[in-house]
């Protein structure tokens, strides 16, 4: 019985973080795919799935690049249904599933070419299960992209938790070693094709965008404009995306 309440009490609690979350948080269309997952996709149309994808920031340039497209199966995974339909409301071929980014029964065994997730592994109980995961989903050979935060010991951010700098309170980690990167990655029984680091720029304008949320859709339409009001950026001093392709 306590075992149950515990449960139920942690399913609130997501359920809470997670609407926030969707609430307060926008994910910006993507101009083009970063240049590391750019330069190791393989040739599409891909059996494909992005992991814990939020809005979907990817899909369209991997359909303008020919990466993806309605003839091999596409799924658009994350906990908040929301988010889903946007998604489906973009590209409705897409098949969109409600679930944690370490747990996906829908898709099958060795289904995939190529996974994405983008921001995920901080936020995962479980980095061990969420790389399994991925390894399950995908087909002998097949690839994955998957980023996080990596930040220097002194690295510096306005947003604090237990009067430390982090880069969103949400975040269960925030990785300072690279080589336990490397361990988790062997662990689970990938090979490491590439590992880079990239420095994270704060947008000056994003406070505000975050605060509107989806709310002021009209703007949220148009990504052009979004971009153009995004583009003054300063580095966020010692935070870096630390971006991953990793072969089954």
């Amino acid at each position: 019985m306590e075992r149950r309440a515990t449960a139920g009490r942690r399913a609130r609690n997501l359920a809470f973080v997670t609407e926030e979350y969707t609430e307060t948080a926008l994910h910006f269309e993507a101009a083009r795919l970063p240049r590391l997952l750019e330069r190791h996709l393989l040739l599409g149309p891909l059996a494909f799935a992005d992991l814990g994808c939020g809005d979907g920031p990817l899909f369209s340039a991997l359909v303008r690049g020919d990466f993806i497209g309605p003839e091999r199966p596409v799924y658009a995974v994350d906990l908040a249904a929301e988010r889903l339909a946007r998604v489906a409301a973009r590209f409705p071929w897409i098949e969109i599933v409600v679930a944690s980014a370490d747990a996906v029964p829908a898709i099958s065994d060795g289904a995939l070419d190529f996974v994405c997730s983008t921001m995920v592994m901080e936020h995962v109980p479980d980095e061990g299960s969420y790389l399994a995961e991925i390894k399950r989903v995908l087909r002998p050979d097949g690839r994955a992209y998957v980023t996080t935060v990596y930040k220097k010991t002194w690295a510096w951010y306005f947003r604090k938790r237990n009067g430390e700098s982090v880069l969103d309170p949400s975040h269960l980690r925030e990785y300072t070693d690279v080589d336990v990167i490397r361990r988790l990655i062997s662990t689970a029984g990938f090979r490491e094709i590439a590992l880079e680091r990239r420095l994270l720029w704060f947008p000056l304008l994003d406070p505000l965008l975050f605060r509107l949320g989806h709310r002021f859709t009209g703007l949220s339409a148009r990504q052009s404009l979004l971009r153009a009001l995004r583009a003054p950026r300063v580095p966020i001093p010692g935070y870096y995306s630390l971006e991953m392709i990793l072969e089954r």
